[in-house]
């Protein structure tokens, strides 16, 4: 190896050499495809994930929202359904109170607004 090329010499490489690169280059270009592939299905994964994480937390969300209609629905019946009994004030507050009476004539209406606590008797103040 000493020696001087001459010019339009061409300088042979060890054939070991040439199949090392060879195989090295198979194996990239073989293994390209399925590294290709897993990484789509983990994108595809994540993404899907990502998704499902989305539609669960909007339906917690939208739940939420419905109790919170109902609710409001429900209290509205309810001063309705006491505005209706033309009751005295003073009925009104013993019945958002809390207090039952099982002897009264309006059990029934006792039993709806005992369920409810005090936020109907700050509606008719």
């Amino acid at each position: 190896m000493t020696g001087t090329q001459k010019p339009g010499q061409v300088r042979s490489v060890n054939s070991q050499i040439t199949d090392a690169i060879s195989q090295t280059n198979t194996l990239a270009l073989g293994l390209a495809p399925a590294q290709s592939i897993g990484t789509l299905y983990q994108t595809t994964a994540q993404a899907v994930g990502a998704s499902i994480q989305n539609a669960v937390a909007n339906q917690q969300n939208l739940q939420s929202l419905n109790m919170a209609a109902l609710t409001q629905n429900l209290q509205a019946i309810l001063r309705n359904t006491l505005a209706n009994q033309h009751l005295s004030p003073a009925h009104m507050k013993h019945l958002t109170s809390g207090h039952i009476n099982p002897a009264s004539k309006n059990t029934h209406l006792h039993q709806a607004v005992a369920g409810t606590g005090n936020s109907l008797s700050t509606a008719h103040k």
